[in-house]
């Protein structure tokens, strides 16, 4: 854990009101982790945003440095959260999310707005699992180390997820006309042809 981090906790666990310190510099990272999860939908993003920071505030006692960022344990729990709220799965209209909902980081390639709208689509069909990866990865920018943590995997094993979702997403029939989607066809191989060895 960086050296900031664990200085706050500490003094955290000896004087509660100083944990504000903790919330005042993850609150917006956690608040976006949901924003993008759930159809930017603020009321519910703040209400887990702040459950997140109550169950963290509630086992500070116990917490112990094991090596990783504070945020990556908020981000877990957050995630298991998510998990709690999204039992049954939930796709979200397009004609739904709101301007600025779809997260054009994913990909460069992606330029219309009509194009995102089609990713975001295809995105929010996915299983909970790959589409958590996915926008960890992504959209949060965040480690595969991390993710593999807050998804209790190991690291290949979020790796070989990301992989196999990006094979879908290519896939998938709303993205197989986008640019850096279309599935590229192979180019016959020639055939090798061997010079005979002289006697």
């Amino acid at each position: 854990m960086r050296h900031e981090d664990l200085a706050l906790v500490e003094e955290a666990k000896r004087v509660p009101a100083k944990y504000e310190a903790l919330y005042t510099k993850y609150a917006d990272r956690v608040f976006n982790y949901f924003w993008y999860r759930t159809g930017h939908d603020w009321a519910l993003s703040e209400d887990l945003m702040q459950e997140t920071f109550l169950r963290a505030f509630q086992h500070l006692k116990k917490f112990r440095n094991r090596g990783y960022s504070y945020l990556t344990y908020l981000l877990n729990i957050a995630h298991n959260l998510l998990v709690d709220h999204y039992r049954k799965p939930k796709n979200i209209p397009v004609e739904d999310l709101p301007a600025g909902a779809v997260p054009y980081e994913i990909t460069a390639d992606l330029v219309r707005k009509s194009d995102a709208e089609s990713l975001w689509r295809a995105i929010q069909m996915l299983p909970q699992r790959n589409r958590d990866a996915l926008l960890m990865h992504y959209q949060s920018d965040m480690p595969i180390k991390d993710i593999a943590r807050i998804m209790n995997a190991s690291e290949n094993s979020v790796k070989l997820n990301l992989s196999r979702t990006r094979k879908k997403l290519a896939a998938h029939p709303y993205l197989r006309d986008i640019a850096g989607f279309a599935q590229k066809r192979r180019k016959p191989t020639k055939p090798r042809f061997f010079k005979k060895r002289k006697v």
